[in-house]
């Protein structure tokens, strides 16, 4: 019988924590139950039989790249979806240690340079690795994120802290979107360190575990036409940014995000 989605429990954190570290079998098992199909339908929809569909899910046999293909045509995913499960099935891409991307970035004088050319410039910036980890950052980006080195300079940690819903405007909607870039990086790199630290950090949280349980949706970026708007932590004034992440080309594992003001183009704030 189909489940309807409607009758599925939404508060996850009630049933265990939802933040896990994605696996191929549960993902697969997700998308077909939030799509509302039977694995007899989900067999309809790809050709795939009703067993190995079951195996799959269990974690019993990993898909050959044709099956995956497969689920990923009968479903009709999107392309980040369609990434995510691809990345699932390859093995785990390794990730440097935090203090070690640290040393050697703040060893690289042009990098740390380059940082506070975006001071004078008025931007914010910052090197991050793949998790979000903040390697250094400029006096702009540290004073907009107050209290960040509280939480082991992490911005997803931080971005689901008291402190950043009173200066993150929208936050509900910022918050499901770290936590779908969250799925995908923590696929990604299952095997580091680093997610198993954040993980650690998140599950707690039943912000997080709320967003995180209900969908299926993962993301990769952020639309560079999609500002992000703040408040000033000392005077609340609202602002908006363009926030752009790029890798660095002299190092590894090693991301640097901006975010340049304009003036605010958001909500009305009542």
């Amino acid at each position: 019988m189909r489940r309807n989605p409607a009758n599925r429990p939404s508060d996850h954190f009630k049933s265990g924590p939802a933040v896990r570290i994605p696996k191929l079998s549960s993902t697969c098992r997700s998308i077909r139950e939030d799509l509302g199909l039977s694995r007899a339908e989900a067999r309809d929809r790809t050709g795939l039989s009703d067993g190995y569909l079951f195996e799959i899910e269990r974690g019993k046999h990993v898909p050959s790249l044709e099956a995956l293909e497969k689920l990923i045509a009968g479903y009709r995913l999107n392309l980040m979806q369609a990434r995510h499960l691809r990345e699932l099935r390859a093995p785990a891409e390794d990730l440097l240690p935090t203090p070690k991307l640290r040393e050697s970035l703040t060893a690289n004088d042009v990098l740390m340079s380059h940082l506070q050319g975006l001071e004078q410039r008025g931007v914010l910036g910052a090197y991050i690795d793949p998790v979000w980890n903040v390697l250094a950052c400029n006096d702009s980006c540290r004073a907009a994120l107050p209290g960040l080195e509280e939480t082991a300079e992490s911005i997803p940690a931080w971005l689901y802290s008291p402190t950043a819903k009173t200066i993150v405007i929208e936050w509900e909607r910022e918050a499901a979107h770290a936590a779908a870039v969250l799925k995908a990086m923590f696929g990604r790199y299952r095997a580091s360190e680093q997610v198993r630290d954040l993980m650690r950090r998140l599950r707690p949280n039943r912000d997080t575990n709320r967003l995180w349980g209900p969908s299926t949706n993962v993301a990769y970026s952020r639309d560079a036409s999609n500002p992000l708007h703040w408040r000033h932590p000392s005077t609340g004034q609202p602002n908006s940014y363009i926030m752009t992440a790029s890798e660095v080309n002299q190092t590894q594992n090693v991301l640097l995000v901006t975010a340049l003001r304009r003036p605010y183009c958001g909500p009305t704030i009542v």
